[in-house]
Formats: structure tokens, sequence, C-alpha cells
């Protein structure tokens, strides 16, 4: 039975957090502030306003209860009369919302027309003014009102009187007024609610605009367009962005430790593989043919592979060339009139196309490695005719060589050598070797190298470089 390799996930393993957003997280945090603080003045304003009311109350009952005392008086049979008519004309209208009355212990000797038949009767729920002068009680049509009651005394011929005098005023009207009161100034909490997230949406953005900088100069470094954080920033972000430059800087200083390393590594074997290649013919002088040729072979593949390290050591890369510009034509002269005069460049004819004001943002050396492996593989390849010209292709700049020899197989393009892939069983004309180490120079630019036809009849090869 079969058994698959895919690696289950374990169900302990911790699940992947989702990235948050920070202006999300400041925005959520100023939206619950606001939101807290609104409600707390919202209630405030609501307990001063009922405060004001109700002590506004308590003034006009306290000047209505004054007015009654002032009115009221004992006639000749010793029963309370008004002397006078109270002003409010409330008071003769049946359920008007002010009334009076007058009361000896459990007797009710005077009462306002607006009580009609009616009494002011005792709230299961009792609510006191601010300074308890002022209580709530039943009033007619189980209205609600506020009643002052207070007692007088009456002196006469015989035995002092005490009568209770109780003035009321409906609350219909403060509550249509709280009501009121309670949606202007949640219209108003609204408004402002709005012009404070707004505010906080605004300083939400101010405040990390100099993070959205420091990304955007990160994505530039990252693209090799520069090759540190430039600019100035806040005093909060400042030392993140030196920390970041001292990293850069420390990076480049171990690629380039690693790439002497490698070099002198690499430069350390030239010595005894030649010593090896000499013991090799020293063993074919010798007649041993068959261990000559293997130690021949095995020469060969390192020699390959330090050829390659060493290539792989001299690349610069997008990041260390950032601010690098080169100039492709010129390079490209240089490297026609060096390959020129290798075995076989002399009878070719060389054709360089390259404009002139192409500048590929590589370093030169890189550019140089890149082409110089495709003009020399050209070289090995072509008949007569090796043409180097640019074009512009989705916004990019591209390279082509072609020649008019026999082609590229389908094969070998679809073996052509990527990122970290070997090469080996090519001979010293292959072009193996080479490609290889163009996909790797190619791959620190995040480039590729592309196979195809040739209108000379041969092969085009072409690569984008970055601008």
């Amino acid at each position: 039975m079969a058994t698959s390799s895919a690696v289950e996930p374990s169900a302990s393993a911790p699940a992947e957090r989702r990235p948050t957003s920070l202006r999300l997280r400041l925005l959520a945090l100023a939206a619950l502030s606001i939101a807290a603080t609104l409600t707390v003045a919202g209630l405030s304003f609501g307990y001063i306003f009922e405060d004001h009311i109700e002590r506004l109350m308590e003034q006009e009952l306290e000047v209505r209860w004054r007015e009654l005392a002032g009115a009221v008086a004992l006639g000749d049979d010793h029963k309370p009369m008004l002397v006078h008519d109270l002003t409010d004309p409330r008071y003769q209208l049946p359920a008007s919302g002010a009334y009076w009355r007058v009361a000896e212990g459990d007797r009710v000797w005077m009462r306002s027309r607006s009580l009609w038949d009616e009494d002011l009767g005792p709230t299961a729920t009792v609510h006191m003014s601010p300074t308890g002068q002022a209580i709530e009680r039943r009033g007619p049509n189980d209205s609600t009102v506020y009643m002052m009651e207070r007692d007088v005394r009456f002196e006469g011929d015989g035995a002092p009187r005490v009568f209770r005098l109780a003035v009321a005023l409906d609350t219909a009207p403060i509550d249509a007024l709280r009501r009121s009161f309670a949606t202007d100034v949640g219209i108003a909490l609204a408004l402002i609610g709005l012009v404070l997230f707004a505010g906080a949406w605004l300083q939400a953005s101010v405040g990390l605009s100099p993070l959205a900088r420091l990304r955007d100069e990160l994505a530039r470094v990252h693209r090799g367009a520069k090759p540190r954080l430039a600019g100035g920033f806040p005093l909060e972000v400042a030392p993140l962005a030196s920390d970041l430059n001292r990293l850069l800087d420390r990076q480049e200083q171990l690629v380039h430790k690693a790439r002497d390393r490698a070099g002198d590594l690499a430069h350390g074997f030239k010595t005894p593989l030649t010593i090896l290649q000499g013991e090799a013919r020293r063993l074919e002088a010798a007649g041993s043919f068959e261990s000559a040729a293997l130690v021949k072979q095995q020469v060969e593949l390192m020699r390959r592979h330090v050829d390659r390290e060493l290539a792989r050591a001299r690349t610069i890369g997008a990041t260390a060339a950032a601010g690098t510009l080169t100039d492709a034509r010129r390079s490209v002269e240089r490297l026609i009139d060096l390959v020129g005069r290798m075995p076989h460049g002399e009878g070719i004819a060389w054709d360089n196309r390259v404009d002139a004001a192409l500048r590929p943002r590589m370093d030169s050396d890189d550019f140089g490695e890149v082409m110089g492996n495709l003009l020399d593989n050209a070289r090995k390849w072509a008949k007569s005719q090796v043409r180097v010209l640019s074009e512009w292709r989705g916004g990019a700049a591209q390279f082509i060589v072609d020649d008019d020899g026999p082609g590229a197989p389908e094969a070998v393009r679809a073996a052509a050598p990527r990122r970290g892939e070997p090469t080996s069983g090519e001979d010293d004309e292959s072009t193996g070797l080479g490609l290889a180490i163009v996909a790797d120079v190619l791959a620190q630019y995040g480039s590729t190298l592309t196979i195809e036809d040739s209108p000379l009849g041969g092969c085009r090869v072409r690569f984008a470089a970055p601008t």
C-alpha cells in the first residue's frame, strides 16, 4: 500500500495570526474613547438639565405658594376664604395643569376649579426636588404633578388653627422639554462625535505617515533603487530608520566578507586542481589511460564548481547595486572586442544595436558577467553572425543576443539552468556552465533567462534588466 508523503499540520500547532492594521486599531480605540466620553457627557448633561429644571419648578411653586398664602384668610364664619383671585387663569380651567387647595386635617376646605372633583393623591414612586421642598404626586386624569405643601397657622378667638396649603404644576410640559433637550443633545453629540472621529482619522493618518514613508523607503531599497533609507524622520521613527540602515550596512559587510571568503576558497582550489591536472597528464604519459581519464573528469567537474562559485562570489546583486547605472552599449562594445579575439571570434560579424541611452540599474561587473557569458556562448555556436540589441517590452528593458548557429533544441531549452540548479555532463564548449552562471546572476536582480528561436536562424537568448 502506498503511503502519502504529505505532512499533515499538527493539531497543536498555533494558528497563523492574521495581520492587523495599526491604523484600524488606533481608530477603533479612538471610536471607543469618543463613544464613552460622549455617553458620559450626554448623561451628565441630562442630569444637569434635570437638576436645573427641577430647581426652576421649585422656584415657580415657591412663588405660587406664597401667592396662595397671601390670599387665604379666615372669614367671619371661621372658614378659610380667598381675599382676592390668584393671577394664573389656568386655576379656573379643569385639568389645566396648575392646581391649588386648602385643607385642614383630612378636610379639604377649598380647591382650584382646575382640580374639579379630584384631588392630589400620593404616588407609588416618590421623587423629591433637589432641596426636598417639592414632591411628585398624582394629579387629575392620572397625570403627574410637582406639589409644594406647607402649613399655615391662623390665630383666632379660640384655639389656633393649622391649614395645609398646596400648589401643584403638571410635569407634562417639563417632560416634553426634557425629551426635546435629550433629542437636541443627542444630535449635537453625534455631530461632535463625527467631528472627533474625523479628527482621530486625520491624526492617525498624519501620525502614521512617517511609517508609510519608511515603508516606501524600504520598498525602494528592496527594489534596488536606493542603497539606504534616506530622508528625515520624526524622533520616534528616526531610531528605527537608523537601526535599519545599520542592519543593511551589517548585511552588506557580511555579504562582502562571505563573497571574499568564497573567492578565497575557490582560488585556493586552483593550485591543487592544477597539480591534479598535471598528475593526470603524467599518468596518461605512463600509460594509465583509465586512471588519467578518471582524474581528468573529476578535476574538470571540480573546476566547473569552482568557476561557478567564483562567479557567484563576484555577483553584487540588486540591493548592493542600488543607485548604480551601467552604460550598456559601451559594456557590450568592450565585451565584443574581448570575445572577438578568442578562437572562432575573429570570423564572426559582431553587430551591437544596444540603445546608447539605455542605463540598466545593474552593477557593471554583474552586467558584464551576464553579457560576457552570453556572447561567449554565441561565439562558440555562431557560424558567421552575432547580433546584440535592446528593446522595451512590458515596461522593462530587454537585452537580446542572436546568433546564426544551429539553435537550441527543445530539450536544451527545457533544461535551461535556473537559480540553484546544478549543471553537469557538459564539455568545455557547451553552454551549460555559462548559462548557469548567468541564471545565478540574474536571479539576484529578480530576472530570468529566456531561450527562443532567432530571426538569424540560430538561438536567441533574452533577459530583462531593472532600469
